[in-house]
């Protein structure tokens, strides 16, 4: 069963019907970063794929899983949930992934990859795809946010955005800065998420 814990899930769906499509480029490719029980890949294949047309797809959903124990925020050993701070760590369990998986099945415009954002990044590193919208929602530290933005925002073109979730909880200024240097600037924010776009 899909389903989402983050918030603010309409902002994702708004960010994702208001993204624009040059037509001089003949496919769109989106990506999430954290995918777990997967509304957020839900979401944004469902507000892109109405709009595109005759133009190729492609969606890709990165998701380690497995447990693994990683520092999720900045000096912060605690977690939300349903509003509340606790020192447990939500369960990323490969029965999750293996749910996940089966409810994409038969989807071509989804493509999973059961690996940690590094991994990813390490070996399309010399791919060219450019990436129309990613969203963040994987590790929230300001050092991962940073590596995952900019890895991205190279990878992008004019009016490519990027949607980090839980922004609050990591150094925004040191991300908004780094990004600008690709002509990203932040165009709205809300409470846990904010959408970045490339102004050139």
């Amino acid at each position: 069963m899909i389903r989402g814990d983050s918030s603010e899930y309409e902002l994702l769906k708004k960010w994702c019907e208001t993204l624009s499509f040059p037509e001089k480029f003949n496919s769109v490719t989106t990506c999430e970063v954290g995918v777990r029980e997967g509304l957020g890949s839900q979401l944004i294949m469902m507000s892109i794929i109405p709009r595109i047309e005759k133009k190729e797809y492609q969606h890709y959903a990165i998701d380690p899983y497995g447990d693994l124990e990683y520092d999720h925020f900045d000096n912060n050993p605690q977690w939300k949930r349903d509003g509340q701070w606790t020192s447990e760590a939500p369960k990323y369990s490969n029965e999750m992934r293996d749910q996940m998986i089966k409810d994409f099945a038969g989807n071509s415009n989804f493509k999973f990859y059961n690996m940690t954002d590094v991994e990813y990044m390490d070996i399309f590193n010399l791919t060219k795809t450019i990436y129309d919208l990613v969203f963040l929602d994987g590790p929230h530290t300001t050092k991962d946010i940073l590596r995952e933005a900019l890895w991205f925002a190279e990878r992008s073109r004019k009016g490519s955005r990027i949607i980090v979730d839980d922004y609050q909880l990591c150094n925004f200024e040191v991300i908004r800065a780094a990004i600008s240097y690709w002509d990203f600037k932040d165009i709205e924010k809300g409470k846990n998420k904010v959408c970045f776009e490339k102004t050139c």
